[in-house]
C-alpha cells in the first residue's frame, strides 16, 4: 500500500491509514505500535531534515512488516545509530527505529527499507 506525506497533518492521517491496513492484515497490536513508531520517525526525518515530500510503501510479507520510505530529495540516515546523551535534544529516533526493526537498509534508489518481524 502506498502513502504520501507532505506535512505533519498528512503524516498523521497516512500513518493512521497504514495502521488500519496492518490491523486488517492481522498484525498484532505490538507490531502495529512498532510500525507506527518506525514510520513516524523515518517520515518525520524526511520532512525535517530533507524538507521534502515523503512517500512510503508498506506491506505484510513473509512474516515481516516491510516499509520503504522514499523522499523527493535524497536523505540517507547514518548506517549505524547511537542513543543520544541525556542532555541532547535530538538523536534518539533512529536508535529507537533500529531497536524494533530486524533490518534497516538503503535501496539502490535511495529509499530507506525496514523490516519488522511480526512473530517470535
Amino acid at each position: 500500500m502506498l502513502f504520501e506525506v507532505k506535512d505533519k497533518e498528512t503524516m498523521q492521517r497516512e500513518i493512521e491509514r497504514f495502521c488500519r491496513f496492518l490491523a486488517q492484515n492481522q498484525v498484532p497490536d505490538e507490531r502495529v505500535f512498532d510500525s507506527r513508531l518506525v514510520v513516524s520517525e523515518l517520515v518525520g526525518n524526511v520532512l525535517c531534515h530533507a524538507q521534502s515530500t515523503a512517500r512510503f510503501h508498506g506491506e505484510v510479507k513473509d512474516g515481516f512488516v516491510e516499509v520503504c520510505v522514499h523522499s523527493d530529495k535524497l536523505f540517507v540516515p547514518p548506517k549505524t545509530s547511537r542513543c543520544a546523551g541525556v542532555y541532547e535534544e535530538h538523536g534518539r529516533g533512529l536508535f529507537l527505529v533500529d531497536s524494533v526493526c530486524a533490518e534497516r537498509t538503503v535501496t539502490d534508489e535511495g529509499a530507506i527499507r525496514v523490516r519488522i518481524r511480526i512473530g517470535e
